[in-house]
């Protein structure tokens, strides 16, 4: 019997675009290749800076037992009453 290998999960055509981009700044840029370090520093957080004009985001808050329980965990976690015992 022999083990099937691990299904990899397929990586978005978005993500694949960036890795090429990079890949690209850094063969460009890199110091070891004859590049700039501070032109390679300043493209790279280019291409890491967040877009903001993308949709905005949602978040759904837990439901159910799950909601109570994360509602519980954040009342007491944001407690501010003193300890009884000095």
């Amino acid at each position: 019997m022999t083990a099937m290998p691990a299904a990899q999960p397929e990586r978005p055509r978005a993500d694949a675009a960036a890795r090429r981009a990079r890949r690209a700044v850094l063969r460009a840029h890199h110091p070891d290749l004859g590049g700039d370090p501070a032109e390679l520093i300043h493209r790279l957080a280019a291409l890491t800076r967040p877009d903001t004009s993308s949709r905005p985001v949602v978040v759904r808050r837990p439901r159910g037992l799950r909601g109570l329980v994360a509602w519980w965990r954040e009342r007491r976690r944001r407690r501010t009453r003193p300890p009884r015992v000095h």
